[in-house]
């Protein structure tokens, strides 16, 4: 088991772990402001949170799909591997696990150095949304393998980008919590965004992603929105793109065989989406990339 040096107390994260136990692995990230980021993995069954401090965000990595609800709640919300929830401060609620859950918890290293918006937002009860990019940072920062603890710089550029992407996400969603229908919305949507990221290589309508989950287009649009902050057409597009920029960086494949290796009609179309999104072409993408790379 590998843990960082911990500084200051969270009564938060004291009252976290008497639920759940010590982490797998911890480690202190010095983004403004410094959290601590946690990995879990713990057979349960059920687990009743106390009123936190603080807020905590939660994304779920592995494990059974879990469900939880607020004590003055009736109905169940439900979460998966590959979801994020965030829990507010002053919620109480009750988990149904049920067997190994596995997860990454992202906590405040002091309850009060909370960021102001962060602090601002008052919700009745837990979010959980989809957010890949939230789950890539948590991930990248919780895998010892991957970013070494003597690159305090490049920590807190990963963890800063957390929380920006967070702040992002709430204000897509308003801070308004998620009505009970989504439960079913979240999964709908998780399957999606599989079922996209297993095809970037093919030309994929959004009808044929609302097939493939088993809901007409105008339902699987609205759902999608409502879970992402974007629209499917705008989600499938970006992930192309953000596949297209990897494929730049780290093959030698022409910009052609990277079009059509990302779903793109052809090259002259890829070019023209990438330079609106990215702000340069591909191949002077590619160039600077190498450059600073030297």
């Amino acid at each position: 088991m590998r843990r960082s040096t911990q500084r200051g107390s969270s009564a938060t994260l004291a009252a976290i772990r008497s639920l759940v136990g010590v982490p797998e692995f911890a480690r202190r990230i010095p983004a403004e402001p410094a959290f601590l980021i946690e990995r879990h993995q713990a057979v349960l069954e059920v687990l009743r949170v106390p009123p936190l401090a603080a807020p905590v965000l939660f994304v779920h990595t592995g494990g059974k799909p879990f469900s939880y609800r607020v004590a003055a709640g009736n109905a169940f919300q439900r979460s998966m591997p590959g979801l994020v929830t965030i829990v507010p401060a002053g919620v109480r609620a009750s988990i149904m696990v049920g067997g190994i859950g596995a997860g990454t918890l992202v906590c405040f290293e002091h309850d009060h150095a909370v960021p102001g918006w962060l602090a601002a937002w008052r919700a009745r009860e837990p979010r959980t949304f989809v957010d890949n990019l939230i789950v890539t940072l948590t991930q990248r920062m919780a895998t010892a393998g991957d970013v070494d603890d003597d690159e305090p710089d490049y920590l807190a550029v990963l963890g800063n980008a957390l929380l920006a992407q967070l702040r992002h996400s709430l204000k897509l969603r308003n801070g308004a919590p998620a009505p009970h229908s989504s439960r079913s919305g979240l999964l709908l949507t998780h399957l999606a965004v599989q079922f996209m990221h297993e095809r970037l290589d093919q030309s994929l309508s959004v009808a044929d992603v609302a097939r493939r989950v088993g809901v007409g287009v105008t339902h699987f649009s609205q759902t999608f929105k409502s879970a992402t902050g974007v629209t499917p057409h705008r989600y499938l597009r970006r992930a192309r793109l953000e596949r297209g920029s990897e494929l730049l960086r780290l093959t030698s494949l022409s910009v052609g065989e990277i079009a059509t290796a990302v779903g793109f009609a052809g090259q002259s179309h890829f070019c023209t989406a990438f330079a609106r999104q990215v702000g340069v072409s591909p191949s002077r993408y590619r160039r600077r990339f190498r450059r600073d790379d030297r």
